[in-house]
């Protein structure tokens, strides 16, 4: 949902209304959510939180948005005020030891390079609680959808959509098993690949 890139030729507002209008959001992100994971008096942090679309399917007390963007930040924070939103210097996230049952990271991993997301795995691993998982969604690269990886490497801005093996392989390196859930096609352009991780 963030863009964790310098490029934004969006702004936040438009970004919002456009990219992750409510209908879309619930359509390709919160029903596959929802369909695998029990939110109910659990912890969650969204990585990555953009413009708050992610925030609607957990309880406000229970919720954290990080978002490097400031303005994205202060528009989640108007749309969205029962919920948190922090803006992230990108370094240590600032949460507490074993104090989160889920992380969201929703279409932020293709726009970081891998020392970014091994880094960030670290970090992973120290809030999460005993059996808390990361939720994954990303954009990736198929060698059936040609057609489809050519579209997503020129429309998007992020540098690293990657295979499924090359996130997999990231993941497993720093420790945690992966579950792929579902693949499927977004609006008949984009490979969207949904998997869970734990330590």
């Amino acid at each position: 949902m963030a863009v964790f890139t310098d490029l934004m030729p969006l702004s936040p507002r438009l970004y919002h209304w456009f990219i992750r209008p409510r209908w879309f959001t619930k359509k390709y992100i919160h029903d596959h959510i929802n369909s695998y994971f029990q939110l109910n008096d659990k912890s969650v942090l969204d990585f990555g939180s953009g413009t708050g679309a992610n925030c609607c399917v957990c309880q406000p007390e229970l919720y954290l948005g990080l978002e490097p963007d400031i303005q994205r930040v202060n528009l989640a924070k108007r749309l969205y005020p029962d919920h948190s939103f922090m803006q992230f210097d990108r370094t240590q996230i600032p949460i507490q030891d074993q104090s989160i049952d889920y992380i969201f990271v929703v279409a932020v991993l293709h726009h970081l390079h891998d020392d970014q997301i091994t880094s960030y795995l670290v970090e992973f691993e120290r809030i999460l609680k005993p059996g808390g998982q990361v939720i994954v969604m990303e954009p990736y690269l198929c060698n059936k959808a040609i057609f489809n990886n050519r579209f997503m490497q020129w429309y998007d801005d992020g540098d690293y959509i990657r295979s499924e093996d090359d996130y997999m392989n990231l993941f497993q390196a720093g420790r945690f098993k992966c579950q792929v859930l579902k693949k499927f096609t977004k609006c008949f352009l984009y490979n969207e690949i949904f998997f869970s991780a734990e330590l």
